[in-house]
């Protein structure tokens, strides 16, 4: 065999070979850590509004509100404590796997989220919205009826807005995650 030959046999190979494409799959990993970050951002105001509110109405005088604050401030850092996880997970993915192994990776990931939108976040929910029913009861006993009854309303509206997001989401992660498991 002459240089030639080999010369073409390797630019043959060379052009054959396809490099896949990681700039969408780049892109779509951003895209999911750019939401977690809005996520964690909304989370984190919440819990220091609510822990500013704990110390304004001096809640740890009292058992009632004592234990009303605490949970919904619980309920708030345990889900930014998910959302740092998730994010941690989700950063340890190697997009220049390859693609069975990147995708078993995001398989994973997913089912791991699907495990907590089925488990864990319903369970905050209810916990936070205790929380929230055993502040209304010293809401009740200590405010207007009127400002009480904005709260309410504003409670009720919030929390339906924040439940379509979160079905919003899940439903989004579970469409990605039959996608995943069906290529």
């Amino acid at each position: 065999m002459e240089f030639k030959d080999i010369q073409n046999t390797w630019q043959q190979q060379s052009e054959q070979t396809n490099i896949p494409d990681f700039t969408p799959t780049q892109q779509k990993l951003q895209k999911i850590r750019k939401e977690q970050r809005i996520t964690q951002f909304i989370l984190g105001i919440t819990g220091i509004v609510l822990i500013a509110f704990f110390f304004y109405i001096s809640a740890y005088k009292f058992s009632g509100t004592l234990l009303g604050m605490s949970l919904l401030i619980g309920v708030i850092i345990i889900r930014v404590w998910i959302e740092v996880k998730s994010r941690q997970t989700l950063r340890k993915i190697n997009v220049l796997l390859s693609l069975e192994d990147f995708k078993a990776q995001l398989i994973s990931y997913y089912e791991n989220r699907k495990k907590l939108a089925f488990t864990t976040i319903p369970i905050l929910l209810i916990v936070y919205n205790i929380g929230v029913g055993i502040m209304m009861y010293y809401f009740y006993q200590y405010i207007s009826r009127g400002f009480f009854y904005y709260i309410v309303i504003s409670y009720a509206v919030s929390f339906v807005v924040l439940f379509y997001f979160i079905r919003k989401q899940v439903l989004q992660e579970l469409k990605t995650l039959k996608s995943l498991q069906e290529a």
